[in-house]
């Protein structure tokens, strides 16, 4: 199970388990799967791609989500639901920060990262086309669903909401990005595609607890890894 986190974090590529790929006679790229199935390697439509929509509805987080995280490298955080999410100790990739763990099945790969890097972006959509084009290269397949021009807590970000197979498995993420005065931190989420839609409520709650929050000094580095245990009231 931790292997393939790891590999469904990073979307590491890997010649042992790759999928074949093809050219159809029009130039189009397809990925030839081992049950003898197909299907174009980008499947996302020039509209989908080209065009970033705006939401003008203003989200704020879950007031559950109570426990907060701060990045140790930009001015942002994260606020989560204690009840529903767990942090896992995970080097997953060198911009991961906290790894999270949906606590409803913790058999079930549900994850989140909250990521973030001191990176000179510019814009939302250069954040955008720089998370694309890397997730493309290291993927047999991808689809972009949708992304979007948000305010979540009063901060502007940009979601992205994305499918994409690897190593023969299909998964479904969705994150919100933000850029700092520094550099820029995101949170996104993901499981199975078959699972998504039954955990999309949970993974949207978290991914919109991302703020605006000063940074953490080293002494508030504090990994939260499940509730509490309950006080014993003294008699």
């Amino acid at each position: 199970m931790k292997k393939l986190i790891l590999i469904v974090c990073s979307i590491v590529s890997s010649s042992l388990f790759s999928q074949t790929k093809a050219l159809t006679e029009d130039g189009k790229e397809v990925v030839l799967f081992d049950n003898k199935t197909w299907r174009f390697v980008n499947e996302s439509d020039e509209k989908t791609l080209d065009n970033i929509s705006t939401n003008e509805t203003a989200i704020t987080k879950s007031d559950l989500a109570t426990f907060l995280l701060k990045s140790k490298k930009v001015d942002a955080g994260i606020y989560f639901n204690p009840k529903k999410w767990k942090t896992i100790k995970m080097a997953v990739l060198p911009t991961a920060e906290y790894t999270f763990q949906n606590l409803n099945n913790q058999n079930l790969m549900v994850l989140a990262c909250l990521m973030s890097e001191n990176a000179p972006v510019q814009t939302l959509k250069n954040l955008r086309d720089i998370i694309l084009s890397s997730v493309q290269a290291k993927s047999d397949y991808f689809k972009l669903n949708a992304s979007e021009y948000r305010t979540v807590n009063g901060i502007p970000v940009l979601y992205i909401d994305y499918s994409l197979n690897t190593k023969g498995m299909d998964f479904h993420y969705i994150g919100n990005y933000y850029l700092t005065e520094d550099g820029y931190c995101n949170v996104v989420a993901f499981t199975y595609e078959k699972e998504f839609e039954k955990y999309k409520a949970e993974m949207s709650d978290l991914i919109n607890g991302l703020v605006k929050a000063q940074r953490a000094a080293s002494k508030d580095n504090t990994q939260y890894t499940s509730p509490p245990p309950p006080m014993e009231t003294k008699k």
